[in-house]
């Protein structure tokens, strides 16, 4: 689950614990259905969404009411939303992830510009579509940093996909093709093999029901509920393995040509790559683009403090006493003086160490959930490490 927000801002993103529900704006960048849990509990202030993310939510969870939601769209001019404390402005922005999914980015003369990237693929094309004041320089970001610490070099979703499709081609004599894409997201690979091939997707609806449910939003066109009438059958990812081998052995005991089921080994590593998270590479060139004052990693335990361009450019040494940095988090200018300043939560503690670093460690109720226990460490250069 996603932390949340620091408790000066008036909204809360993707988070639905006793921390965000004193919040009086939320915001739901996707539908995934862990960044649903506790939303029907939770949903007494507005919810912003995309129409598709408010449509598969009401169906994961029946219990919400559709009037809670504000709708928005990717592209679509700011929302100004009121608030007591001051109002603010909300853009929408593809997120590059699954249907639906968006960035949101803030903007306020009381808390700077904040761009929360939800979880995202962070492609050049998705920076892009940011305004051009934002590919500058942001106040901060909430980042997905899912593969921060990986060093695989992913490639493309495009790319991904190719392969697949290739993987096909290679088998023209396989009399079915089963495609392990029930996961919402994965619904470009089944639009571009039903578009490459000329044939509609079989998905049983009694097996995977989820992925015949999202289909049908995003492209229903190319759905059949018919098992006869395609090549190609979607199956559910878990159980991958076993399934594919009870289906293969029952064609090879009865003398039937074996059908093509798509692995890892046939297809490298299309599944981690569909997996619609920013490789460490798209993170490091989407901060150079953003370049941000401020990160905090929106999938604890991975810290966005890991990244070199966050090591090299984003230091508390930078920011002046009267940076906004302080209000956020809750520290006063006469704590900063002070060679040592210690706090229970929910408030901050501070270390600082004299002139050559300076370490700042949020509390819990400040930037993350029970569950996770984020702590976010940002040291001046060049002695700077994540814990």
């Amino acid at each position: 689950m996603p932390v949340d927000v620091a408790r000066i801002l008036p909204f809360a993103v993707d988070t639905w614990t006793p921390a965000s529900s004193l919040k009086r704006h939320r915001f739901l960048t996707h539908a995934h259905r862990d960044y649903l849990v506790g939303i029907a509990t939770a949903a007494a202030a507005s919810i912003y969404a995309t129409r598709l993310t408010i449509l598969i939510a009401l169906r994961i969870c029946p219990d919400l009411d559709r009037a809670a939601f504000v709708e928005m769209e990717a592209g679509a001019p700011p929302l100004r939303v009121p608030d007591p404390d001051g109002d603010f402005t909300v853009a929408a922005f593809d997120a590059n992830h699954c249907p639906g999914a968006v960035m949101f980015l803030f903007e306020s003369p009381a808390f700077g510009t904040i761009l929360h990237t939800g979880d995202c693929r962070l492609t050049p094309e998705c920076l892009h579509t940011l305004p051009l004041q934002v590919q500058g320089r942001v106040d901060y970001v909430y980042l997905d940093c899912t593969f921060a610490r990986c060093p695989l070099p992913f490639p493309s979703k495009e790319d991904s996909i190719r392969q697949v499709i290739n993987c096909i081609w290679r088998h023209p004599n396989a009399p079915a093709v089963y495609l392990a894409c029930d996961m919402l997201g994965q619904e470009d690979v089944l639009i571009e093999v039903s578009r490459t091939f000329g044939s509609k997707i079989h998905v049983d609806v009694d097996k995977t029901p989820d992925c015949h449910a999202n289909l049908s939003l995003v492209a229903p066109d190319i759905l059949t509920a018919d098992a006869a009438a395609s090549r190609f059958h979607v199956m559910a990812f878990p159980g991958l393995a076993e399934r594919a081998a009870e289906i293969l052995a029952l064609a090879r005991a009865r003398g039937q040509p074996e059908p093509l089921i798509p692995m890892r080994d046939e297809v490298g590593v299309w599944h981690v790559c569909l997996s619609m998270h920013s490789s460490r590479d798209e993170l490091e060139r989407a901060l150079e683009v953003v370049r941000p004052r401020w990160v905090v990693s929106t999938t604890p335990p991975v810290m966005a403090m890991d990244l070199s361009y966050v090591k090299k450019h984003c230091s508390l040494s930078r920011f002046a006493p009267d940076d906004p940095i302080w209000k956020v988090l809750g520290i006063t200018t006469d704590a900063m003086s002070r060679t040592v300043v210690t706090g229970s939560p929910p408030q901050s503690s501070v270390e600082t160490i004299e002139k050559s670093e300076v370490a700042v460690t949020c509390s819990v109720e400040e930037f993350g959930s029970d569950e996770s226990r984020q702590v976010v460490e940002v040291a001046a250069e060049p002695t700077l490490e994540s814990s």
